[in-house]
């Protein structure tokens, strides 16, 4: 059964300009190409309304199944994004979950 991993971020004030949230699709894109098998969708989003508990970005993909979560979360490119934005984020949230792969 494939798996919906979706985080959630909070990033410093400032931090999430038009060219670091084009790093984060690049990024993101060139992951679903690096495990075309592994990742089968990917969407990253802005976040538009300005409230004390919304974070900043929403990613989320559309994994094969289980076994598909560490190859990406190990993949050089995931660890580079962590590298250049893991020091502004305020506050994370993950949530893994089965869906049906056409979902």
């Amino acid at each position: 059964m494939a798996i919906r991993h979706t985080v959630m971020m909070r990033l410093q004030p400032g931090i999430f300009t038009k060219e670091a949230e084009q790093d984060y699709r690049d990024t993101f894109d060139a992951l679903q190409k690096a495990l075309p098998n592994d990742v089968l969708s990917v969407h990253v989003y802005r976040n538009v309304i300005d409230r004390a508990q919304n974070m900043t970005v929403l990613i989320e993909l559309l994994l094969k199944d289980a076994s598909s979560l560490p190859l990406y979360l190990q993949h050089p490119l995931h660890q580079g994004i962590g590298e250049r934005y893991n020091p502004y984020v305020e506050a994370i949230a993950s949530f893994d979950c089965e869906v049906e792969e056409s979902c």
